[in-house]
């Protein structure tokens, strides 16, 4: 039992996590108030998740569970005219343009719980704490063609575990939360070449998940951190909150064989290529075999050589599955400030603004994040002592931006890895798109009795689309005009470009039911 709630609780990977791969509220209310939550108390599982100096308006005791559901949207089309890629039509040259794909929406993890528990000691001091589905990002290209999305599946499920503290002195309150983190992460996807016999080597699209579900990694790892927050009551009606949360760095074991997606790689690629099409096995054998054109069999040369520090046997070696690579991740840092503000005795907007450091975190960084600036306004009308209504607004703009004329073969390092920016861009467009920009919420509040308290909340983030394209070697179109290889096959001009486009829509539901002893 304790394994399936964690399971849930780890599950906004599914494309549930909005700024970034950061969920955009803790807490029905929070959600349904565009996320806001800086200077605004709702509930434990809201102000342990937005600022842990809010626990303090507790009255007396709080239990408060908070279930999410949640349908996500995300598609993915990949050109990419690198000519030793394969495809259905013609698997001796490129896929070229491919029409949009859908990720497949795994329903068994389609619910993220939120559990919280929060006390006042005396009038100074409350303590609470809370487990909550924080963050995540994934996709499941695994049933489709080898085309440009590699089979690709993949996860990164994160949930935190909050004990936390507060202190009111005067009109002021200081909170402080330990904070412990649980991740999962994979990178699952199929490289090889369909062989002449019919056969594909081993790729890592099948590898299991956690729990043994198809979902994220083998093993949960643990991440330590910190948040602190002070809450301000500047007049009876106007309150102000600012919060700071550390970063959280997790070290997953075996992500992803990198050197797949590098210069080690093109040489594999180069050796399926042959061994496919002409049961050859060797780079050489394609090099040797071009008889007909002298200047496409110094290209391959110059495109081999300064490639790999090595021989093609100890590239094949490199990107053997089996030889799978670490990859830290760490959630960066944040810092937010907000302010909830009663305009009547009925009605109450509140405004956050937030910073993440996804361009200074070690991971996001190297595959290139942007920081990320989120504005949220939200308000809630209470007509009557029993109801309230709610709506709000989220805009950030994504950590991935469009790019266009990038140079495919420049090189960056990931972690001691040399990897293609090409590679990046595939990744980042068809692995962890964490694109989504704008978000428009509503909800609602029920008190049954003076105790017992329901809230529910929507969110929906309309469609958008991020593009991503380049060459890979820009100017090298042409340059096989003519090009034989053995008798069988001729290869076209060379027109190495591509592009990666991403479009997403979310749609959740939440449920949210608060206990006051």
């Amino acid at each position: 039992m304790m394994k399936k709630i964690l399971l849930l609780s780890l599950a906004a990977s599914s494309l549930l996590a909005t700024n970034g791969v950061n969920m955009i509220g803790t807490g029905t209310v929070s959600r349904s108030m565009g996320g806001t939550g800086v200077a605004f108390f709702s509930d434990g599982s809201g102000a342990l998740g937005k600022n842990v100096a809010l626990i303090a308006d507790v009255k007396d005791q709080e239990f408060h569970f908070d279930i999410t559901y949640f349908n996500a949207s995300v598609s993915n089309s990949a050109t990419d005219y690198m000519f030793l890629n394969e495809s259905t039509a013609n698997p001796l040259y490129h896929p070229g343009q491919q029409e949009y794909v859908d990720s497949q929406n795994h329903l068994d993890t389609n619910f993220i719980p939120t559990i919280s528990y929060v006390s006042k000691i005396d009038d100074t001091w409350s303590w609470g704490a809370t487990m909550m589905g924080a963050a995540g990002m994934g996709v499941d290209y695994n049933g489709e063609p080898n085309n440009g999305q590699r089979r690709m599946k993949t996860g990164m499920m994160l949930m935190k575990i909050i004990p936390g503290v507060s202190y009111r002195t005067g009109n002021t309150t200081f909170g402080f939360a330990p904070v412990l983190g649980l991740g999962s992460m994979s990178i699952n996807y199929d490289e090889a070449q369909t062989k002449a016999d019919g056969t594909r080597d081993q790729s890592q699209s099948t590898r299991p998940g956690l729990f043994g579900t198809n979902i994220g990694g083998e093993s949960l790892v643990p991440a330590f951190g910190w948040q602190a927050g002070m809450d301000i009551k500047v007049t009876e009606k106007l309150r102000i909150g600012t919060t700071y949360n550390s970063s959280l760095t997790y070290k997953y074991k075996d992500v992803a064989n990198f050197k797949q997606f590098g210069p080690h790689g093109m040489v594999n690629m180069m050796n399926d290529f042959t061994d496919g099409q002409y049961s050859s096995g060797t780079v050489g054998a394609l090099i040797g075999n071009i008889t007909n054109d002298p200047t496409t069999k110094q290209f391959l040369e110059d495109l081999i050589g300064p490639l790999v520090n090595g021989s093609v046997a100890d590239s094949l070696e490199a990107t053997n599955p089996n030889n799978l690579d670490d990859l830290t991740m760490e959630q960066p840092w944040e810092v937010a400030i907000g302010f909830g503000y009663e305009l009547t005795d009925q009605v109450t907007v509140t405004g956050d603004y937030r910073y993440i450091a996804w361009g200074q975190a070690e991971g996001y960084k190297d595959f290139g994040w942007e920081n990320q600036s989120v504005y949220a306004l939200g308000f809630e009308f209470r007509p009557n002592k029993q109801f309230r209504f709610r709506g709000g607004y989220n805009y950030a703009d994504s950590p991935l931006r469009n790019v266009s004329n990038e140079y495919g073969a420049l090189l960056t390092d990931i972690q001691g890895t040399y990897v293609f920016d090409q590679a990046i861009s595939m990744l980042n467009m068809v692995g962890f798109p964490a694109i989504a920009t704008t978000h428009f919420t509503l909800g609602a509040g029920y008190d049954f009795t003076k105790n017992l308290t329901v809230d529910g909340a929507f969110m929906y983030a309309p469609e958008v689309e991020v593009t991503r394209s380049g060459a890979l070697l820009p100017g090298a179109s042409g340059a096989l005009t003519n090009g034989t290889v053995g008798t069988t096959f001729t290869i076209p001009a060379i027109d190495m470009t591509y592009e990666y486009k991403t479009k997403m829509t979310q749609m959740t539901l939440s449920l949210g039911i608060n206990y006051k002893f």
